[in-house]
């Protein structure tokens, strides 16, 4: 007869409930209670990549708010990031179940600390912060490239919202769920299933880097080497692609055979962005200047500027020039008299008056539209350095992004 002590039936006990716990973190794809969610194709898929886990009661619990570190896991197992240095965290320690996934997206610089050195774990993520998570990943979060204006696609985030761009990429990229729609809540927790679902979507995104060896503007066709003898790619830019040139928004004819390149195509093969970087042309220094306007000048108004032309864009933007005018406190006779005077010759109050008008309209200095007025190259090139450090400094002050 098999006699059994206490010490025996407690290993035991101990035994089962460790290797159940195995079993369901081995064992995800079993999970059902996320079976019929409108996630179960996307937390499936993850489920048997071994991305994603279930807890150790067997659920995976899809509309549970996703933690830091849960995020953390989820980024680094999907992209294959891993730790190789120890990052230092006051509140995540060496023993802590994610601190390897959190050291990794730490040293891709995704995920950061706080201003008090924590990463704060077990904090729930809301959707903006996540949208920025996206933006990181593709490498698409640098303040030095000008995306150019864009619509706003929800109500709830306005261009001048923190995270407007983000959020408009990954609006862009189709890498929210539809229950996204007309508004946004940007502040709202991302549920574990909404994680898996954005993740696993950008999981399926290709991102080329290359170089291009020939653009055929008529058609839009890019033929870009992939880095380090890869593969080639030919990617078709079509109206809707996002052409980035020296980080300034440009177009297909500006890109140049030799310009190192990243397309992001989504799975559909659709090239959605093309950055390019490569020697700095005209066409370039026109983009930045209109830039500078916020697309009130396009390059084409700026090229006739310089160039005296000023017949070739006044009825372009006459309206805006009249009301600023008006604003400016002249009487509507002398808004009207100014504007259909030969701007060539016109008296010092005018153009006085001239430069004030176009600087309120286009957001720059007066210095610089007075400069633009009189196709002073020099003291537009002063101007326009002063005007980029401005805005660099602007973006230094503003609003922290999400950790």
């Amino acid at each position: 007869m098999l006699i059994f002590t206490k010490k025996f039936w407690t290993l035991f006990t101990l035994s089962m409930v460790f290797s159940l716990v195995f079993c369901v973190e081995v064992q995800a794809q079993d999970l059902t209670d996320f079976k019929g969610h409108w996630a179960e194709k996307a937390i499936s898929t993850l489920a048997e990549k071994g991305v994603v886990n279930g807890y150790p009661d067997g659920t995976f619990k899809p509309d549970q708010a996703i933690t830091r570190a849960e995020f953390a896991k989820l980024v680094s197992k999907t992209f294959g990031y891993t730790a190789t240095t120890q990052a230092k965290f006051d509140d995540v320690s060496s023993e802590y179940w994610a601190s390897g996934f959190i050291n990794a997206v730490s040293e891709k610089k995704i995920m950061n600390a706080f201003s008090d050195g924590n990463f704060k774990p077990d904090q729930t993520m809301n959707r903006a912060q996540v949208a920025t998570m996206i933006s990181r990943i593709l490498n698409m979060d640098k303040k030095e490239e000008n995306y150019g204006e864009w619509a706003a696609s929800f109500t709830d985030v306005p261009a001048d919202h923190w995270a407007f761009r983000y959020i408009e990429i990954a609006k862009k990229l189709q890498l929210l769920p539809s229950s996204y729609q007309t508004q946004f809540h940007p502040d709202y927790a991302v549920t574990r299933a909404e994680a898996a679902w954005m993740i696993e979507a950008l999981s399926k995104i290709s991102v080329t880097k290359g170089k291009i060896v020939a653009v055929d503007p008529d058609t839009g066709l890019v033929n870009i080497q992939g880095a380090n003898n890869g593969e080639p790619l030919l990617s078709m830019i079509v109206p809707e692609t996002i052409v980035i040139r020296n980080n300034t928004v440009s177009s297909v004819d500006a890109l140049l055979a030799g310009d190192e390149a990243t397309v992001i195509t989504l799975s559909s093969g659709d090239a959605k962005f093309v950055k390019a970087y490569g020697e700095i042309t005209k066409n370039d220094l026109l983009s930045r200047l209109s830039s500078m306007t916020k697309g009130k000048l396009t390059p084409n108004h700026i090229s006739a500027i310089l160039a005296g032309d000023w017949d070739a864009i006044k009825d372009d933007i006459k309206g805006g020039l009249y009301n600023q005018m008006i604003e400016l406190g002249l009487t509507p006779a002398e808004a009207e008299s100014i504007m259909v005077q030969d701007w060539s010759y016109l008296d010092t109050l005018s153009r006085d008056r001239l430069s004030q008008g176009l600087s309120s309209y286009l957001g720059i200095t007066t210095d610089l539209s007075q400069a633009l007025i009189e196709r002073d190259i020099e003291k537009i090139k002063e101007c326009g350095k002063i005007e980029l450090a401005t805005a660099a400094l602007s973006r230094l002050l503003g609003v922290a992004d999400a950790k």
